[in-house]
């Protein structure tokens, strides 16, 4: 009776907390491909909202067309429940678990924090960012708002937290010998935290822009940024350098819009750089970028220098290199720790399977390094496809006691054939 419940407990993705979170002590990814066609849901002048996955896996897809405020709009009608939700609940999470990473904040910031709340910090984040952030960012919230009859302010607020904090994250970019058909791979692992309420509402946005060029962004409804993107041209994401010791500032572009900037108007990695180069930046991040060309560079960004890593560059510019992370041809990674890491996992997973990098040991190398777990995302360029898992969202937030959310590391991954995607038509008759 026991192994029964266990069983159906781990289909519901409701399990005890036994898993261990040790480096390279996960289990393969067994869950297969959800392969699917996303099945329509409702449209709505200038966009339409699809289901894809598994119960307890799915996801929302999201297509918006027009102006920026026009897809905000959009966007905002077709999920406005799922909007209130994540906005509701993730401000009132924010105030409850952010005291920890208060302390790597400039003073300013945590005497704010201290004395007035987070509010008002991301206000002041707000006021910092406002003159270097493009318009059409917040004619597109602003459109959310109007859409979902969500307070335009609280918005404006949760799209500067990313600003504030950083997520613990993965990257892999493997091509030519590296991979099994020379194409470019690229991995992205969010490491978030699953007792999180984004969990509830994830959510890929495929935009038809009047400006630009398609994009797709995997995030959670009502949220626009770019953490984890994928475009007809770049790729791109992202994990924190908390190591940095150099300058730092908080006024300039957000990294998350920046990095949208990139998927939107971008043809390639090399226009990417230059885009980096000349913004005016804030917070220190890896950044991951590849791009249709096939291949894959891992960036230093901050607010005062910029360093760009390939196959043949130590990472990350460690003399000498740290064993853990041989340097491989055609390879560029860093795992979810600190850097320079110490963590063995990820350097042997990348030797072992050196020269067959695909999809499926990719989502198992995600799984035995247990990183990825508010959501992970693998592009495959060749095929212009996108992979992407989710935490589980039938166990309520905050999750009852004795119960663990199942990663998504530990999910089924979903293909998204962004061909087909990156074409649709809307399909609302106006």
């Amino acid at each position: 009776m026991k192994g029964v419940l266990f069983v159906v407990l781990s289909l519901l993705g409701i399990l005890p907390c036994v898993l261990s979170q040790a480096a390279c002590n996960g289990t393969l990814n067994e869950k297969g491909i959800y392969s699917t066609p996303p099945t329509l849901l409702n449209t709505t002048k200038n966009g339409q909202v699809y289901t894809t996955g598994n119960v307890g896996e799915e996801v929302l897809v999201v297509h918006v067309y027009g102006t920026p405020y026009e897809m905000g709009y959009a966007h905002g009608v077709l999920v406005k429940d799922q909007v209130a939700a994540v906005m509701n609940s993730f401000m009132l999470y924010v105030e409850s678990f952010i005291e920890p990473y208060v302390k790597f904040l400039p003073d300013f910031m945590q005497k704010i924090i201290e004395e007035f709340g987070v509010d008002a910090a991301l206000d002041m984040e707000i006021l910092l960012t406002e003159e270097f952030t493009p318009k059409y960012f917040f004619d597109e919230l602003r459109g959310i708002a109007d859409g979902s009859g969500v307070d335009y302010k609280t918005i404006l607020r949760m799209h500067m937290f990313p600003e504030l904090i950083k997520a613990s994250c993965t990257m892999i970019g493997a091509w030519g010998t590296a991979s099994f058909n020379g194409g470019l791979f690229q991995v992205r692992a969010l490491d978030w935290g699953t007792n999180n309420p984004l969990r509830l509402n994830p959510q890929v946005l495929v935009y038809h822009p009047q400006d630009g060029h398609p994009f797709a962004i995997l995030g959670w409804s009502g949220f626009i940024g770019a953490l984890t993107g994928y475009s007809t041209n770049v790729g791109v994401c992202e994990k924190v350098w908390i190591h940095y010791n150099g300058t730092s500032s908080r006024i300039g572009i957000p990294w998350h819009f920046l990095l949208r900037d990139i998927l939107q108007f971008d043809q390639n990695i090399t226009m990417s750089l230059s885009r980096i180069y000349d913004a005016k930046r804030t917070c220190s991040i890896f950044v991951g970028l590849g791009d249709h060309t096939g291949i894959f560079n891992a960036v230093e960004y901050s607010h005062e220098v910029i360093r760009v890593f390939t196959d043949s560059t130590p990472f990350p510019g460690y003399a000498p290199m740290p064993p853990q992370h041989p340097l491989l041809k055609d390879a560029v990674y860093i795992d979810k720790h600190t850097q320079p890491s110490g963590d063995p996992c990820l350097g042997d997973m990348m030797e072992q399977y050196y020269g067959d990098y695909n999809v499926t040991n990719l989502i198992d190398i995600i799984a035995m390094l247990q990183t990825g777990d508010l959501h992970a995302a693998v592009y495959d360029y060749a095929a212009n496809a996108m992979y992407v898992s989710v935490a589980t969202q039938n166990v309520p937030f905050p999750q009852p006691p004795d119960t663990c959310v199942a990663p998504a590391y530990a999910r089924q991954f979903i293909k998204l054939d962004m061909n087909t995607m990156f074409k649709q038509q809307p399909l609302h008759k106006n």
